[in-house]
């Protein structure tokens, strides 16, 4: 999948064979469970139409937001945050956000191993009732993209797609946040909107107030866009 995203479009021969093979790729990983033979049959056998619900995710919004629950590396074991993020503070989602969305502007694997590293943490002393990981600290992220860096490459893209799939989610839950890019009808094509950091956001929040810094950091994600949400509706009913 990341190799057909990171083609050339204006080849258009290029895209028909890199989807072809794609395609027939992701079909062979939903039959991987069944017996060779009738893995053969059904390539023979089945149309390729009969697979599309199942695949749409390869071309269309990505929807997968349960994350890998762990891994082992180096002898060390890292938790993943929970199901859509629910666990997160803004703090860490802000941080996570940046790494993201720097590594699909570079494809600079250094951004996806700060991903990785800001989202999977070891077991924490004291682990919350909600949250096994160890409390999300941004100075403790670079020594643990160093440690990940070896982690199979595979492994932090499921990761990556998984991050983007929650962001999408939560994008549907708050489009006056995650404002969808306005189409200009003259020719017809979404206008790129510019990337505002949710650090950025959270300085706008609490507004040159130290106190209120750690804090507002320490808000779960969930809580925070359902303050700012409202804040947007508030402001703009007053512009009305």
């Amino acid at each position: 999948m990341e190799s057909y995203h990171n083609i050339v479009k204006d080849n258009a021969l290029a895209v028909v064979k890199s989807s072809e093979k794609l395609y027939s790729t992701v079909v062979k990983e939903l039959l991987r469970e069944n017996e060779k033979d009738h893995i053969k049959i059904a390539l023979q056998e089945i149309l390729p139409s009969a697979y599309q619900k199942v695949s749409q995710f390869i071309y269309q919004k990505i929807e997968r937001t349960k994350f890998i629950e762990s891994f082992t590396l180096n002898g060390i074991k890292y938790y993943a945050p929970a199901i859509r993020l629910r666990n997160t503070t803004i703090a860490e989602f802000s941080f996570a956000d940046s790494a993201f969305y720097k590594w699909r502007q570079t494809n600079e694997i250094i951004w996806l191993n700060v991903l990785v590293a800001c989202l999977y943490r070891e077991k924490a002393s004291k682990p919350l009732e909600y949250d096994i990981r160890r409390p999300f600290l941004k100075l403790a992220v670079d020594a643990r993209a160093d440690a990940l860096s070896n982690l199979n490459y595979k492994t932090k893209l499921a990761i990556a797609y998984t991050y983007e799939g929650c962001r999408n989610a939560i994008a549907e839950n708050y489009p006056l946040i995650f404002p969808k890019p306005i189409t200009d009808p003259e020719i017809k094509t979404p206008q790129k909107q510019n990337y505002v950091s949710f650090g950025e956001i959270i300085l706008d929040k609490i507004e040159g107030d130290p106190s209120k810094f750690a804090p507002t950091n320490a808000m779960l994600t969930t809580d925070f866009f359902s303050i700012y949400n409202k804040d947007i509706k508030d402001q703009r009913k007053k512009k009305k």
